[in-house]
């Protein structure tokens, strides 16, 4: 089974967020087994891909806890080691990938020691504006006062394939960190998977596993929302290319570009570099598949 660790949102490694992409044999790995793999990897996610032919490939997605429909820079990062397996020497290349729930087509350019991927993620879906009441719930599960929030903008729930709680900050995002032990239900409650905090006048982002046990260096899922979101309410333009910030506070500093086009379709764009690539062993692989057979895969 090969696989490739690339650092996503970076332009060297060992910057920007980390990523395995592993290549297992069809079928013969199961759920429980990618997972398994995903937790001994100890990203914050791993993608899988099933290669059909040459520049499309089934994937699925897995953090350290469970599988997701979507995430941004797992994406991005397995574009590019396709566009370096299917397509070697190639300036640049267009790439799909299907997932669980739906289909992206992305575009790999080749630079001189990285590869930049963008990828469309058509438009966003706002589903919910929180009430004064439920800004000041999830100001204390962060661990900020609710004139920490910012009064201008809205915390509004909206998705580009996986639904985010953007909470807009004023000040202390430095302080913020998740304090309430049953976030993800709060989260569920108002319709969103994850929340993702930013500064509207720095842009820069930060957001955490639901346990709030560890941050997420560059999240993509995020940034596509996020980028609507400041058109919606009048900081950014259409067409305008965006800059994000995050992962600083890990020492991880990375930078997503995004931007909406005319139409209101969201284009999210970044860096991959390449770090190491490797065989995972056959007594490995062997492993897994007595387990599943075994049925506790």
């Amino acid at each position: 089974m090969q696989y490739f660790h690339v650092d996503v949102f970076a332009e060297k490694p060992l910057q920007g967020n980390g990523l395995t992409v592993v290549f297992p044999p069809l079928d013969m790995v199961k759920t429980a087994g990618l997972l398994a793999m995903a937790q001994e990897f100890k990203q914050f996610e791993s993608i899988f891909l099933y290669r059909k032919k040459p520049g499309l490939a089934r994937a699925r997605i897995f953090t350290v806890e469970e599988e997701l429909a979507f995430a941004g820079h797992p994406v991005l990062g397995a574009a590019a080691v396709l566009h370096e397996l299917d397509y070697p020497g190639a300036a640049q290349a267009e790439l799909k990938l299907v997932l669980s729930r739906s289909e992206v087509v992305l575009r790999s350019k080749r630079l001189p020691g990285s590869f930049q991927v963008e990828m469309d993620l058509g438009k966003t879906q706002f589903s919910r504006v929180l009430s004064p009441t439920a800004r000041n719930i999830v100001a204390a599960a962060l661990n900020l006062e609710s004139e920490d929030l910012h009064e201008a903008y809205p915390l509004e729930v909206a998705s580009n394939g996986l639904p985010y709680l953007l909470v807009p900050v004023r000040q202390r995002l430095e302080e913020a960190r998740i304090v309430a032990p049953d976030f993800a239900e709060l989260l569920a409650s108002w319709g969103a998977k994850f929340v993702y905090l930013f500064q509207p006048e720095t842009l820069e982002g930060r957001t955490w596993d639901n346990r709030g046990l560890v941050e997420d260096v560059a999240t993509g899922s995020a940034a596509a929302p996020l980028c609507s979101y400041l058109v919606r309410h009048g900081c950014c333009q259409k067409e305008e290319r965006i800059a994000i910030s995050q992962g600083r506070q890990v020492g991880r500093p990375s930078r997503i570009y995004g931007w909406v086009a005319k139409n209101g379709t969201v284009t999210i764009q970044g860096d991959v570099a390449f770090f190491a690539s490797g065989i995972l062993s056959l007594g490995v692989l062997q492993h897994l598949a007595s387990e599943a057979e075994e049925g506790g895969m």
